[in-house]
């Protein structure tokens, strides 16, 4: 048995180093001079500078072995991707076996999640979603943290909870496979609006307000779409939430930060250099406000991201002042 992570971002590359530890581990990058440039210095020097790869970590371009049956595999590739993806690991004859996300968001036309793309896709295949609060440099750099595995498959997750034992990244284990998924696409948003208030100087007062709203308005939305809202509560929830409003690490944060530094949406983005999830997220629900629902947080922040808005400070402050808890 392998872990095979598709994927060479900072999160698949960190998830690659700790699972390592006692485990089979081989990162595939996106393309053979990717796969030898990380090979060759033992380090990803593109997405986590400075972190050593350990010695029996394989790296290479993807699908350059097949997967067998038994193999784990970690789908650590944008959101937006996802569908591709899933093409591609049927061309090179993938149908069954362990698909664990790592991945936050939802599909932008249809509002489907990860695991309902996968498992319509792969109708045989055994899947899992970890996520939380985990900022990947922090435990990279040796820092323990503690993320939540969700399936459906309970046998799946007694077998993940001994394949994926290591020291520094502990499970919590749930069955609410749609409420973890919606929470963790969620938390982009709201960490958007604490890097404005960063950028615009504001301090913890407007930070706590707006993870508040923004809970609250986590609880709106998984209430229409008939997701547990109990497991905003969790740290798949509210625990992921405020570690990425928080976290200096935090793409969705540094994002919002530069938008209110006067960047325009696609310099933010190129400054940042990776995905930031929020923005994909922010304009996916946006599609909501159709329906009627009270998100005034989530609605003006998609509004700075992607309408002309002259005075974005003005703008988040005003929609502050207007909520109510």
């Amino acid at each position: 048995m392998r872990i095979i992570v598709l994927g060479s971002g900072n999160w698949g590359t960190t998830l690659s180093i700790i699972f390592s530890q006692k485990n089979d581990v081989v990162l595939w990058t996106i393309n053979s001079e990717e796969a030898k440039t990380i090979n060759e210095k033992r380090e990803n020097i593109f997405y986590l500078p400075g972190i050593k790869l350990p010695d029996n970590m394989v790296v290479e371009e993807k699908f350059s072995s097949p997967i067998a049956e038994d193999d784990i595999l970690i789908l650590a590739v944008p959101s937006r991707k996802i569908e591709a993806v899933a093409v591609e690991l049927k061309a090179n004859g993938f149908e069954k076996g362990i698909i664990i996300n790592v991945s936050k968001g939802v599909k932008h036309s249809t509002l489907k999640t990860i695991s309902e793309i996968i498992t319509e896709t792969f109708p045989a295949v055994r899947f899992a979603n970890l996520t939380g609060p985990t900022i990947s440099r922090e435990i990279a750099e040796g820092l323990p943290a503690k993320a939540i595995l969700a399936s459906r498959d309970l046998a799946l997750l007694f077998h993940l909870q001994d394949v994926l034992d290591n020291p520094l990244l502990k499970f919590e284990f749930s069955r609410d496979v749609e409420g973890v998924e919606l929470a963790a696409s969620l938390k982009g948003i709201i960490a958007i609006a604490v890097g404005m208030a960063d950028g615009f100087s504001f301090k913890t007062n407007i930070f706590g307000l707006i993870i508040t709203y923004g809970l609250n308005e986590f609880i709106t939305v998984m209430n229409f779409l008939g997701v547990r809202t109990k497991t905003a509560y969790s740290i798949a929830g509210i625990g992921d939430l405020i570690t990425t409003c928080l976290s200096e690490n935090s793409r969705n944060r540094r994002f919002g930060k530069l938008l209110a530094e006067g960047y325009s949406r696609d310099v933010a983005l190129e400054k940042v250099g990776m995905e930031v999830e929020g923005v994909s997220m922010a304009k996916t629900i946006r599609k909501l406000a159709s329906f009627n629902l009270s998100i005034p947080l989530i609605t003006t922040i998609a509004k700075i991201i992607f309408d002309d808005v002259e005075d974005i400070k003005s703008e988040l402050l005003n929609t502050l002042n207007t909520i109510s808890s």
